[in-house]
């Protein structure tokens, strides 16, 4: 018990890190550089494959979504409980912050500081540090609402309200479970349940920008995979009351030009009764 208590004391001020496998092929060198980033003894780093038998029932997400909802839930259950030695006994993780990748991510980012920028250790302790309140904190993030950030004072980090990315994310203790449980009866990706309980308030996230950690575009198998590049979405809100703005003058324009057409029109044939 001893050695039980020693072990959790040495890990409590950590974050955990769970790097899945999932969307690259062996010969890829991202997982390893992946590990690279995460090597600081700041971080706990598990790399994870789900070997589930996957059954996806009849509702209303394609295969794909169901298949990620379901690593995600592994991923999530994993960092509540921890692993089991028989050495030590049970080793839970469930008081520590967890970052969930994907391991079709890339990072620029060193392990620790450097001369030009700070590593991965000093923006992850200061994303907790100054962002307490925050329940997730989006690594990466793509189709955004940029227009509508609020600076987190002293970071990098925003207060978003559309982060969309599943690609890396950093859930608290508390939020880990919420999810968790909201995974289990969803119909929605993880994406739209993350998106729709940040717009009701529910959980509030906060995003790096630039991102740390970014999509591997050369591990795309479909179009819509390139969108994960575009980091914010150009179609706003305020675009789209423009655009409707602009439709309402020109309909208003042609019904002025064909009433001014039709007087015209008539005082021509008047002049010729006359």
């Amino acid at each position: 018990m001893e050695e039980i208590n020693k072990i959790e004391n040495d890990d409590k001020d950590k974050v955990l890190v769970l790097l899945l496998r999932c969307e690259t092929k062996q010969c890829d060198k991202n997982i390893e550089h992946l590990k690279w980033v995460f090597s600081d003894p700041y971080f706990i780093v598990r790399v994870q494959v789900v070997n589930k038998k996957i059954e996806v029932p009849d509702d209303k997400l394609e295969y794909d979504q169901y298949v990620e909802n379901f690593y995600m839930y592994e991923m999530l259950k994993y960092a509540s409980e921890g692993p089991y030695d028989k050495d030590i006994g049970q080793k839970t993780w469930n008081l520590l912050p967890v970052i969930i990748i994907k391991d079709s991510s890339i990072c620029s980012l060193n392990p620790v500081d450097d001369e030009n920028a700070n590593g991965m250790k000093k923006r992850i302790k200061t994303a907790l540090e100054k962002a307490k309140k925050a329940d997730l904190f989006f690594l990466c993030k793509w189709g955004d609402s940029c227009d509508k950030y609020v600076d987190v004072e002293g970071t990098s980090l925003k207060w978003s309200k559309k982060p969309t990315a599943t690609q890396a994310i950093m859930y608290t203790p508390s939020t880990r479970d919420y999810v968790l449980e909201k995974l289990l009866n969803t119909k929605t990706t993880l994406s739209e349940l993350l998106n729709a309980n940040i717009a009701r308030e529910q959980l509030s996230a906060t995003v790096f920008s630039p991102n740390i950690i970014d999509y591997d575009i050369n591990v795309a198998v479909a179009q819509s995979d390139y969108a994960k590049l575009n980091q914010c979405d150009t179609k706003t809100q305020d675009n789209s009351v423009d655009d409707g703005t602009q439709m309402a003058w020109m309909i208003i324009i042609i019904l002025i030009v064909i009433v001014v057409m039709w007087f015209v029109i008539q005082a021509a044939m008047n002049r010729r009764r006359s």
